[in-house]
C-alpha cells in the first residue's frame, strides 16, 4: 500500500467511530442535555439528535456561522480542548466524571464552545482524535475541494424535504437566500442544462425537473459563471480554449505584475505545478494546459487573493532590538465585554493569544481569601483568580507565535499577595520567564529572535524605585507609575486609591521578575533621554499620546527608536471602545494596546496590520523609524511617493445582514489609513437588489506619501434609505502586503471570522506619481 492509501485508510479508521455516532451529555452553565452526535458522510459537520427543532431548521443551523452551534460545521471549529477547562465546565461544576471524559469544541474568533461529556474516557479520546484529524486535513484542503464543500452546503440548504434532490422552486428559493435577484428564464435555462441524469441514483426512479447533488454542482457552476473572469482568461488564450504554460506566465508578468521574488519562481515548471494543482480536467492536466475552470480555481487560491502569500510567513528581519518593532497588544485582556460590569474570563486571554497578541494585561488586586484576583477595580466586573489567568497564558503563550510575550501587570496588591503573584509566575511559567540581568555591555534591548519562547514581565501601578535594588526586607515605597488608566477618571474613589497606593510597598521577588520592561514616569523626551535606560519604558494615556504625536511627532519617533512605549485607551471608555491606533503607530509607539474584546473598525485595523509577517505579532518598523540618523515627522511627511489605483470590479455571494429577508443593495467603501496626509476614503455607487454578483467597475485613486505606514480597508455595506446602512463584511491589510493585478478580497465578519465564499474582485495598480 502506498503512503497516500495508507494515510487514507488510517484516516478512515479514525473517523469510523464518528460516522457511527456516540452518546454525550451537552453541558450548559445551568443545564445538561443528552445528545447523540455523529459526523455526516461528507465529513463536513457534526449533527445531533434529539432536537426540538424541525429537521429543516436543525439542518440549517449547520450553516449559521454565529447563530447556533447545535450542529457544528467542522470548518468553524478552531480548537478541540480536552478536560473541564472552559468557563462553561467551571460554571456547571460537573462532578462524578473524569476530566478525560470531557472535551470542548471551540468555535470562531469569539471562542464560543460546545461542551461535551462522553460515556467513557475511550469514547472521548476517539472523538478528540477524530476531530483533530479532520481539522488537520482541512488545513491542507485544496481550492476545488473547498469549493465543493460549499456547493454541498448550498445543496443541503435547498433540499428542504431531505430527499436527495431539489426541484426548480427549491432552487429559486435558494437563490433568493443567496442574495440574487435573477430572471427566472435564465435560472430555468441553467437548470435544464444541468438536469442531465433524469433519474434518482438511490431509487432509479425517472424524475424530470429535479437535480441531485452531482447535477447541482453543474448548475452552480453555470449560475455562478463570471463574465469578468472569462474575459480575462480569453484575453491570453489565443485562438483556443486553454492556456499553455507560456500564456500563463505572460498573464502573471503582464497583469499581475509579479514581484521580484515571484519573478524568480515564474518559469515553466512553476506553471506546470500550478496547472497540476488547480486544473480539474484530467485531459487538460495530461497536456499541461489550464482551462477556464482551472483558472477560476487558481484565482480563488493564495495567488488569486489580495494578500501577498509570502507575507503569510515570517519574512522580516527578526534580529533587531525589540524597540524596532510594532507589537500586537491588548488592554484589559481579561474582559469579555465592557469595563463597568462585564464578565472577566481566562477565555479572553486565550482568544487574544490565538489572534496573535503579544502583550496581555492583568489588573491585579487583593483577593478576599488571600489569593490575588484580576478584575477592573472599583467596578462590577466579575473576578478571576490570578493563578488561573497565568495558567491560561502559559498554555497558549506560544500557540500562534514563538516570539516573546509581554505580561503587563497593573499591580494594586499588598506585599503578601505580591509574593503569591511572583510564586505563581515562577511555578507556572518556569524557564519561560526571562530573568537574565542587564549587563554593562548591553546597549539596546534584545531582539525577538533572541527572546523566542520567553515571557517578559512588565509592571505598572507602582514600580521599583530608580537606582535602588530592593532588599528582601526593604520598606522603601514604590513610585507611582503614570500607567494606571484610572488616572483618567476624576472619581473620588480613584483619588483615594491613588493616595493609598503611594504608601504601598513592592515585594522584591515580584520586582526581580521585571527586567526589560521597567515602568518609569514620563516627563518629557529630553528628560527620558538623559535619565532613563533602554530597558525602561513609559506608558501614555490616549490623550497624552495624541498630544505628543501631533505636537512633537519627530521627537516621539526618535524616543521610540531606543525605548519602548505603551499607549492605552482613556478611562472614560467604559463601554470598552477603542481609539484609532494608527496615529500612535505613526509616532513609532510599539505597544499600542486595544480592547481585543470589542469588535469594531479599530480592531479590524489592528488585526489587519498584524496580518503581515506570518501574524507573529511583531512587525519591523520602517528604516526611517529605526535609524538614529533618520528624521521623520508624521505631521510633515514630504512629497507623494506612490499612486494607488483600486478598481473595484465585482462582488461574489455577499450575505444578508442577520435577520434580514430582503436582497441587499451593496456598496463598497475603501479607506486608506496612515499619516494624516494619506487618510482618505472613497465609495462606489449602490447596486440595487444584488448581493450575489454585483458589478461596479469603478476605479478609486489615492496619492500616498508614506506607503510603509499605510493600511487599506475594504468595507461592504447594505444601503438603506430609512435607517443605518448595515455592515456586510470587511477586509483590512497593509498596503505593502497587497498584490498588484487582479485579485479577490476575502470578506470577514464583524468578529473577524471568514465569510467564505463572499469576496470582492479588484484590480490593484501601484505606480510612481506622474511628474509635473
Amino acid at each position: 500500500m502506498d503512503d497516500a492509501n495508507a494515510n487514507g485508510a488510517a484516516g478512515d479508521k479514525l473517523l469510523n467511530p464518528l460516522h457511527k455516532g456516540a452518546k454525550f451529555v451537552k453541558i450548559k452553565p445551568s443545564k445538561k442535555y443528552p445528545r447523540t452526535y455523529k459526523l455526516d458522510k461528507n465529513n463536513d459537520f457534526l449533527t445531533y439528535s434529539p432536537s426540538k427543532k424541525k429537521a429543516s431548521d436543525s439542518r440549517r443551523t449547520c450553516f449559521a456561522r454565529k447563530d447556533s452551534y447545535n450542529n457544528v460545521n467542522i470548518n468553524d471549529i478552531k480548537e478541540v480542548r480536552t478536560g473541564k477547562s472552559t468557563d462553561t465546565f467551571k460554571a456547571a461544576k460537573v462532578k462524578g466524571t473524569h476530566s478525560a471524559q470531557c472535551f470542548s469544541l471551540v468555535i470562531g474568533n469569539n471562542n464560543d464552545t460546545v461542551d461535551l461529556v462522553a460515556t467513557s474516557d475511550a469514547v472521548a479520546l476517539q472523538w478528540v482524535t477524530g476531530i483533530r484529524h479532520l481539522k488537520k486535513q482541512s488545513k491542507h484542503i485544496d481550492v476545488k475541494a473547498n469549493r465543493d464543500k460549499w456547493i454541498r452546503e448550498f445543496f443541503q440548504k435547498a433540499d428542504r424535504n431531505n430527499d436527495g434532490c431539489i426541484d426548480f422552486e427549491e432552487v429559486c428559493k435558494l437563490l433568493k437566500q443567496m442574495n440574487l435577484k435573477i430572471d427566472k428564464r435564465h435560472v430555468r435555462k441553467c437548470f435544464q442544462e444541468a438536469d442531465t441524469q433524469k433519474s434518482r441514483k438511490h431509487t432509479g426512479e425517472m424524475v424530470d425537473n429535479e437535480l441531485d447533488a452531482e447535477e447541482f454542482v453543474r448548475f452552480y457552476s453555470l449560475i455562478t459563471r463570471r463574465d469578468e473572469i472569462t474575459a480575462l482568461f480569453y484575453k491570453y488564450s489565443g485562438d483556443d480554449d486553454y492556456w499553455e504554460a507560456e500564456e500563463f506566465l505572460t498573464f502573471m508578468q503582464t497583469e499581475q505584475r509579479a514581484s521580484g521574488r515571484q519573478r524568480k519562481e515564474l518559469h515553466g515548471k512553476w506553471a506546470e505545478a500550478v496547472i497540476g494543482k488547480y486544473e480539474p480536467n484530467p485531459e487538460c492536466q495530461a497536456n499541461q494546459v489550464l482551462s477556464l475552470d482551472g483558472f477560476n480555481l487558481f484565482m480563488m487560491g493564495p495567488n488569486g487573493m489580495l494578500m501577498n502569500p509570502y507575507h503569510d510567513k515570517i519574512y522580516q528581519d527578526m534580529n533587531q532590538p525589540l524597540s524596532h518593532y510594532f507589537i500586537a497588544s491588548s488592554h484589559n485582556t481579561y474582559l469579555l465585554e465592557d469595563q463597568l460590569k462585564g464578565p472577566s474570563s481566562t477565555e479572553a486571554y486565550i482568544r487574544a493569544l490565538q489572534l496573535g497578541c503579544r502583550c496581555v494585561e492583568l489588573d491585579c488586586w487583593d483577593g478576599s481569601d488571600g489569593d490575588p484576583i484580576i478584575y477592573h477595580g472599583h467596578t462590577l466586573t466579575s473576578k478571576i483568580k490570578f493563578r488561573a489567568a497565568i495558567e491560561a497564558i502559559d498554555a497558549y503563550a506560544f500557540a500562534t507565535s514563538d516570539y516573546p510575550l509581554i505580561v503587563s501587570l497593573e499591580n494594586h496588591c499588598s506585599v503578601d499577595q505580591q509574593q503569591l503573584m511572583a510564586a505563581h509566575m515562577k511555578d507556572i511559567f518556569g524557564d519561560k520567564l526571562y530573568t537574565d540581568p542587564v549587563t554593562a555591555d548591553m546597549k539596546a534591548l534584545p531582539s525577538p529572535e533572541q527572546l523566542k519562547g520567553k515571557i517578559l514581565v512588565k509592571m505598572g501601578g507602582f514600580g521599583k524605585p530608580r537606582g535602588k535594588k530592593l532588599k528582601a526586607d526593604s520598606n522603601d515605597d514604590g513610585d507611582v507609575s503614570d500607567e494606571d488608566e484610572a488616572a483618567d477618571i476624576e472619581a473620588e474613589e480613584v483619588k483615594k486609591e491613588s493616595k493609598k497606593k503611594e504608601k504601598q510597598k513592592l515585594d522584591k521577588d515580584l520586582s526581580d521578575l521585571v527586567v526589560l520592561c521597567k515602568s518609569v514616569s514620563f516627563k518629557n523626551f529630553q528628560h527620558s533621554k538623559s535619565t532613563y535606560s533602554f530597558y525602561e519604558m513609559s506608558s501614555f494615556g490616549e490623550s497624552k499620546a495624541n498630544e505628543l504625536s501631533k505636537e512633537q511627532g519627530k521627537q516621539y519617533v526618535d524616543h521610540n527608536k531606543w525605548q519602548l512605549s505603551r499607549t492605552y485607551p482613556g478611562g472614560m471608555r467604559t463601554n470598552s471602545s477603542n481609539y484609532n491606533p494608527v496615529p500612535f503607530w505613526n509616532a513609532g509607539c510599539q505597544i499600542v494596546a486595544l480592547n481585543y474584546q470589542t469588535a469594531a473598525d479599530e480592531m479590524d485595523i489592528n488585526l489587519g496590520k498584524f496580518k503581515q509577517n506570518g501574524n507573529c505579532g511583531y512587525i519591523l518598523k520602517p528604516s526611517f523609524m529605526r535609524k538614529e540618523s533618520a528624521s521623520f515627522d508624521p505631521e510633515r511627511p514630504g512629497k507623494i511617493k506612490q499612486r494607488l489605483s483600486i478598481k473595484i470590479i465585482s462582488g461574489q455571494q455577499l450575505p444578508k445582514p442577520p435577520g434580514s429577508k430582503e436582497i441587499i443593495d451593496p456598496y463598497v467603501k475603501v479607506s486608506v489609513y496612515g499619516v494624516p496626509a494619506d487618510c482618505k476614503d472613497a465609495k462606489t455607487r449602490i447596486i440595487d437588489d444584488n448581493g450575489f454578483n454585483p458589478n461596479w467597475n469603478e476605479t478609486k485613486v489615492f496619492d500616498i506619501h508614506v506607503p510603509e505606514l499605510c493600511i487599506v480597508r475594504f468595507m461592504v455595506r447594505d444601503y438603506d434609505k430609512t435607517s443605518a446602512n448595515d455592515f456586510i463584511g470587511q477586509y483590512t491589510l497593509p498596503l505593502s502586503s497587497m498584490q498588484q493585478g487582479y485579485h479577490h478580497v476575502p470578506l470577514l465578519s464583524k468578529t473577524g471570522d471568514s465569510m467564505g465564499p463572499a469576496t470582492l474582485f479588484v484590480k490593484i495598480s501601484i505606480t510612481e506619481p506622474s511628474k509635473k
